[in-house]
């Protein structure tokens, strides 16, 4: 007798993966990384109102229309 094997266990549902460009929102951390910004700069730009965030119990999201509307305003250089 051999070792036994031992197979993965497989969840019967499984993420499906959807590119960030085509989801209505994005996480915190999905955010700061695609602004190029640190999370204190974020929470103090929503602190400030420069940002609406949505929260859905303990979590937080932006929208795609939100993202777009902040980079727009932001300064230029």
């Amino acid at each position: 007798m051999g070792i036994p094997t031992v197979r993965p266990v497989i969840k019967s549902a499984q993420k499906i993966m959807v590119p960030l460009s085509e989801r209505p929102t994005l996480t915190v951390n999905e955010f700061c990384e695609m602004v190029g910004i640190g999370r204190s700069t974020f929470y103090k730009a929503v602190g400030a109102g420069d940002l609406k965030v949505r929260k859905y119990g303990k979590r937080t999201f932006i929208t795609q229309d939100e993202m777009k509307r902040f980079i727009d305003n932001m300064p230029s250089a």
